[in-house]
């Protein structure tokens, strides 16, 4: 689906008008002149217009409806959620990088890969990575972020597929939301290499995530902390002790 404004991640607000509405169970799907809301039924978009929350988006026939709790009419003005795209923009960019350097070095094809609120996972083909190669993945993928390598998002004609371009690697077909250079992902950290018969998963993380991901795991420690009555530094070693006291007992 070709929308100009999923070109530039940094697109958050956008005034437009009804195009129409259709009611539905005391709800409404509002099709727009134009829409800055992104949906692929796994990673959409979230925000408000004219400050109601869109409850849901849908596609059909490259025309996305957005599911509002009243009817609107005329003008609006729309506001996407800043922090969701960013990260969706991040996790895009990466797993795209990763697919290229995974392809060229260790000739693994990549399946797909999902994104959720804590990680990210890439399944691939393959037999898995060594303890090593992640390392050696994980540090090339990091000097090529701090290297700044250009995202370049590209139409060889109108009717052509949207392609994404890192660096030297090839373009490949992609509609997803695309942060404009590596930088902008900030950092990366492979949480995970999980073998699957003849597939693997990488469960990795990156730039604000790692912020939301670490303040939710140590909202976890804090509490287990809090319970078992220790600082949580020491939580390991206080939980050991209380296994062993239940053992002895």
């Amino acid at each position: 689906m070709k929308n100009k404004y999923y070109d530039d991640f940094r697109c958050t607000e956008l005034k437009t008008k009804v195009k129409e509405v259709v009611e539905e169970n005391g709800f409404f799907w509002h099709v727009f002149e134009e829409t800055i809301f992104y949906c692929d039924g796994k990673h959409d978009d979230a925000g408000f217009i004219n400050q109601l929350e869109v409850l849901k988006l849908k596609v059909e026939k490259d025309t996305v409806s957005h599911l509002l709790s009243e009817k609107l009419e005329g003008d609006v003005l729309m506001v996407i959620h800043h922090a969701r795209r960013y990260i969706h923009a991040q996790n895009e960019t990466l797993s795209l990088l990763m697919n290229g350097v995974l392809k060229s070095v260790y000739r693994c094809d990549a399946i797909d890969h999902y994104l959720s609120d804590m990680f990210m996972v890439s399944r691939y083909r393959g037999t898995g990575l060594t303890n090593q190669q992640k390392n050696e993945l994980q540090i090339t993928l990091n000097g090529m972020i701090r290297d700044d390598f250009p995202v370049k998002i590209s139409y060889e004609k109108i009717t052509d597929e949207r392609k994404v371009t890192i660096g030297l690697f090839p373009g490949v077909a992609s509609d997803q939301i695309q942060v404009p250079s590596l930088t902008y992902i900030q950092m990366m950290k492979i949480l995970e290499v999980v073998q699957k018969e003849d597939e693997f998963l990488i469960l990795t993380i990156c730039g604000d995530q790692m912020l939301m991901t670490l303040e939710k795991y140590y909202e976890i420690i804090k509490e287990a902390s809090q319970i078992l009555q220790c600082e949580p530094l020491y939580i390991n070693s206080s939980i050991h002790k209380l296994l062993n006291k239940v053992k002895s007992n």
